[in-house]
């Protein structure tokens, strides 16, 4: 399956070989058998981690064992699995003796003078090397502990052990030494017509002290002539290994001694990293959604030649598309598949950046909900961080600021840090990646890393719920509107001005006709509820009944588009039917008058109109027929906003209606206090201030009896709400 796991193992199967790898073995075997048959050689094979040298090695061995037929044999050692320098000595020099003796046997009891001198000539290095296994491996750890034990807190550096070999020589049991020893093996190997190459694989996973002792074992242990020596490692790590666990300046100058011909692993061909990339996320989506083409194929390509810039090894590509095959099938229905893959990439070549976004990102969320604010001072930090983590130029780079704005639209590269960060983003571009479900999206960005949304936002699935109920039962997504009102989220706003906030224009644009029709007809019967339930001031943004007009009007404008007859029906029913009476009257059909120019100075060109003149006309009528109900009168003083009402009712009816049943119903002083207490407005200063001014009071009432009225309870059992009142009023002058 293209979406299983890749355990990173190194390539043994040459079909799989992307990389010419296959080629580079083939040509290098030869060259590596010849340099085994002469007086030794070590030979670098050089290259980074994860740049794929274990997958070349493996294919060197496949094209050395062909050298077998010419007398070439190959022993690969792995010194990081090896614990003690005694299994290290051995890892190497028993499987070379065990090749002699197998090699003996091969010879057989040939008559030939010639076979037989052979054969006499390897039994005599497989019988020295019997006794030099043993007691090189047992001197030389004899020889580190005396070296620990002579000079404290030595850790068996190459000083240590030279002077601790001398003393061994007094101390150890007499004997062929093992310098003797090697003398005679040195002697020996070079009659023989067999040599070796040794494979010493992942150097650089050593700490200090094993990389000296496997330095130590190749140059001065078992440095025997022909026998190649190939160690693989990077460079870097190793020469810090040595610079560390010998105590010298300069690591890579000491591994210089050491290594007499070096081989790095190229670099991949240009696009080749990517390329590999680009096919196997391709097929990963294939395999979890369908063909991918289109713009998102497109932006896929412009995300892998972009980010992709930075991959250096075919190891980082096995690590994103690990990533993606790990995470991608929970969230395939909840991200962009560009975007996660352009994130993907980040993480494996810069994650101090793909963290910086993380952060960032969950800032903007809070921004666009509306739940929180940033200090210049956070704008300042996250705008010098971003600098240093791109400081390129060039929207083409992947170290660029500029690059990044391709997909994160509220970042610039700007002189100024906190000039960077927060930019500006519009309703349409904020729609678009929320309906595309990009990595910018304040919806959907929390996705991209923690596999769940933001705790702020709703749930896409909860959201679709609501719509669907809008089709099918209005009743129902009343109510679930009115859960949505009593429900707080973390910043204290409700989940109901979350719900309003993504019916956007963008959201309404793909509604049908019942589902623009149900969100109308909901919002008809539970406004007052929702107002009276949360009357919370929105000081910088627009009231909550507010929200639900706006709403409403982009509703009825889509519902006039695709049909203008359910358009008129819809109208006509809630100016007759619709429970929120106070919403209707004060926010929805008031902005109509103001918007036809038939009260204030507010009009808007026809083509800006949410209904025709005609179809405000005919609602217009209804409403004021409704408005002097008894049984409309009756609910005024329970309103949620009573001023507004009153407001509304005057600017429907154009007569003294509503001021008659202000004035009946404010004969007692409760209730007169009431209603100016309703009247108030606010003004932010220094702070919230509720001021009452004349020209709110004297369309209800004479101005000059009002004053004199709140004076008058001056001592009274409502002395305390009087003097609140004159105090608004007076802060009113001050405004």
């Amino acid at each position: 399956m293209t979406t299983a796991l890749d355990s990173d193992r190194a390539l043994e199967n040459e079909a799989k070989d992307q990389f010419g790898f296959v080629g580079m073995a083939k040509r290098l075997a030869p060259s590596i058998a010849k340099a085994s048959k002469g007086d030794g050689m070590v030979i670098g094979l050089e290259g980074k981690w994860g740049s794929g040298k274990t997958s070349l090695l493996n294919f060197l061995c496949t094209e050395l064992e062909a050298e077998q037929e010419d007398g070439v044999y190959t022993i690969t050692i792995a010194p990081w699995l090896n614990g003690d320098s005694l299994s290290l000595v051995s890892s190497l020099l028993e499987p070379m003796a065990a090749i002699l003796k197998k090699r003996e046997e091969e010879i057989g009891s040939a008559s030939d003078e010639q076979a037989k001198a052979a054969k006499e000539k390897i039994a005599e290095v497989s019988k020295l090397l019997g006794a030099y296994v043993p007691k090189t491996a047992r001197r030389v750890a004899s020889v580190a502990k005396m070296a620990e034990f002579i000079i404290p807190g030595s850790k068996a550096t190459a000083g240590a052990i030279e002077m601790a070999a001398r003393m061994a020589e007094e101390v150890l049991p007499s004997g062929p030494t093992p310098s003797e020893l090697k003398q005679e093996l040195v002697h020996k190997i070079q009659e023989l017509d067999i040599s070796f190459v040794v494979i010493l694989d992942d150097l650089d996973r050593l700490e200090p002290e094993q990389a000296v002792e496997v330095v130590r074992l190749v140059r001065s242990v078992a440095d025997f002539p022909k026998v190649a020596y190939l160690m693989c490692y990077d460079r870097d790590v190793l020469a810090q290994a040595l610079k560390t666990g010998l105590k010298v300046e300069d690591g890579d100058l000491f591994l210089q001694k050491i290594v007499q011909l070096t081989f790095n692993i190229p670099l991949p061909e240009p696009f080749d990293l990517r390329a590999q990339f680009l096919n196997e996320a391709k097929a990963i989506y294939a395999e979890e959604v369908g063909e991918l083409e289109g713009e998102q194929l497109k932006d896929l390509r412009s995300a892998v030649d972009r980010e992709g810039m930075s991959l250096t090894t075919p190891r980082e590509v096995k690590l994103a598309l690990n990533s993606l095959r790990f995470v991608f099938p929970q969230v395939k229905d909840d991200v962009y598949f560009p975007d996660f893959c352009r994130l993907h990439l980040i993480k494996t070549t810069n994650y101090k950046l793909y963290k910086w976004l993380e952060a960032y990102l969950s800032v903007c969320s809070v921004l666009a909900t509306e739940d929180g604010s940033v200090s210049e001072s956070e704008k300042t930090t996250m705008g010098k961080e971003l600098k240093v983590l791109l400081p390129a130029k060039g929207v083409d780079s992947s170290h660029s600021i500029s690059g990044l704005q391709r997909f994160i639209p509220s970042v610039i590269d700007a002189d100024e840090p906190e000039g960077r960060v927060f930019r500006p983003v519009y309703p349409l571009g904020v729609s678009e990646s929320i309906r595309l479900k990009k990595l910018c999206s304040p919806l959907h960005y929390r996705f991209y890393f923690a596999l769940t949304g933001p705790k702020t936002v709703m749930q896409d699935e909860d959201f679709n719920a609501l719509l669907q109920l809008a089709r099918s039962d209005v009743d129902q997504l009343s109510k679930r509107f009115i859960e949505e009102v009593t429900r707080r989220r973390h910043s204290g706003k409700t989940w109901f001005e979350h719900v309003l906030k993504r019916l956007n224009d963008e959201c309404i644009a793909g509604l049908d006709e019942d589902q623009l029709v149900g969100v109308v007809l909901a919002l008809s019967e539970m406004m007052d509820r929702a107002m009276r339930e949360d009357d919370e001031y929105r000081i910088f943004s627009l009231s909550l009944g507010d929200s639900a007009r706006a709403v409403a009007e982009s509703s009825f404008k889509k519902l006039g588009e695709l049909s203008p007859d359910k358009q008129a029906e819809t109208v006509q029913h809630i100016a007759k039917d619709g429970q929120a009476i106070n919403w209707l009257i004060a926010k929805f059909f008031r902005k109509q008058l103001f918007r036809h120019g038939r009260v204030g100075d507010e009009s808007a060109s026809p083509e800006d109109w949410v209904i025709s003149d005609e179809l405000l006309d005919k609602a217009i009528a209804i409403l004021k027929g409704r408005v002097k109900q008894p049984a409309i009168h009756e609910k005024i003083s329970s309103l949620p906003d009573i001023p507004s009402y009153l407001f509304g009712w005057m600017n429907i009816t154009e007569d003294d209606q509503a001021k008659k049943w202000v004035r009946e119903y404010s004969k007692s002083d409760e209730i007169f206090l009431k209603i100016l207490i309703h009247l108030r407005t606010w003004v932010m200063s220094d702070k919230v201030y509720h001021v009452l001014r004349e020209d709110s009071v004297t369309k209800f009432f004479d101005w000059d009896d009002v004053v004199a009225r709140l004076e008058s309870m001056e001592g009274g059992e409502l002395s305390d709400q009087a003097a609140d009142i004159l105090l608004a009023i007076s802060q009113a002058k001050r405004f």
